[in-house]
């Protein structure tokens, strides 16, 4: 093992009692850096992000507000998911580490099949997604947030962002005077959807959610419009399966359609920032950008 592997097993042997055998990292994310941790006492996920004090909800950014995260929603997102029979990763141990600037969690490692995205997963990310989705909320942000922002949604984001605003105003100033606040804001990954998922005889089913503390209330049309957009942006077109195993558990906005331009274009400035290291990926938004914002 190299040195940041061996502290790792190191920290799995202090906060478990397991001795580690392997270590190894996982890929995938933007903000955390995830190990897989083989031990004696079973396979874990070592979850490290940077250590920072959030803000209270009141000062909370916009931008972090709509698509961002809040690790002291671990705890809570996970009772919800609890509490609602949902399987995600069983948090082990959290922690910090202040001589590394870092918050860490233990979890158990969910060991699932490789997606495929054939119609038969579709299918079933479309069941576990809507499933989720049926836990809802009156008003939108992270899951111990005791009373809503003083803010409505419709009023602040991701809709009147000054970038928002300059890059895309033709093809959003009357979405954006005409978009309301959802019935009910559902609880999800902003992104649409994050969990492991396996196959038995051709039916593909949710091992568990990850990615946990990044679940809040939120718009069912971002949601949908960002999972779409993800699909889109990798070649892929979100197919009739999906949409049939979704809405036998969870009904669509019907104002999706109408709003969904509005919300990946939004998506896509956030990329395009995030990505701007990565030309080809960073070219990859500006062209799904120019295609938004440039049709009829």
């Amino acid at each position: 093992m190299n040195d940041e592997h061996a502290a790792i097993a190191d920290l799995v042997r202090e906060r478990l009692g397991a001795a580690a055998r392997a270590v190894a990292p996982l890929t995938g994310g933007e903000v955390g850096h995830v190990f897989r941790v083989d031990t004696d006492a079973g396979v874990f996920a070592v979850k490290f992000v940077r250590l920072t004090e959030g803000p209270t909800f009141a000062d909370e950014p916009v931008d972090n507000r709509v698509y961002g995260s809040r690790w002291s929603n671990l705890g809570p997102a996970c009772a919800l998911l609890a509490a609602n029979g949902i399987a995600a990763a069983a948090v082990r141990a959290t922690g910090v580490l202040p001589e590394r600037g870092l918050a860490y969690a233990i979890l158990d490692f969910l060991a699932g099949d490789t997606d495929d995205y054939s119609p038969a997963w579709f299918s079933g990310v479309g069941a576990a997604l809507g499933r989720m989705h049926g836990v809802t909320r009156g008003y939108q942000g992270w899951v111990d947030m005791p009373a809503p922002y003083p803010e409505r949604w419709a009023e602040t984001a991701p809709l009147l962002t000054a970038s928002l605003q300059d890059a895309i105003a033709d093809r959003a100033e009357c979405l954006l005077a005409e978009l309301s606040e959802p019935a009910a804001f559902v609880f999800s990954h902003t992104d649409g959807f994050q969990g492991v998922m396996a196959r038995n005889d051709g039916v593909w089913t949710l091992r568990g959610v990850i990615d946990v503390e990044d679940h809040q209330f939120t718009d069912q049309r971002f949601v949908l419009a960002g999972f779409e957009l993800g699909h889109a942006f990798n070649g892929r077109e979100v197919p009739a399966d999906f949409w049939r195993a979704y809405e036998a558990v969870r009904s669509v906005d019907p104002t999706y359609a109408r709003f969904k331009p509005l919300f990946q274009l939004y998506d896509l400035l956030v990329w395009t920032r995030v990505l701007s290291d990565r030309p080809l990926l960073k070219d990859n938004c500006v062209a799904q950008l120019q295609a938004i914002a440039l049709a009829p």
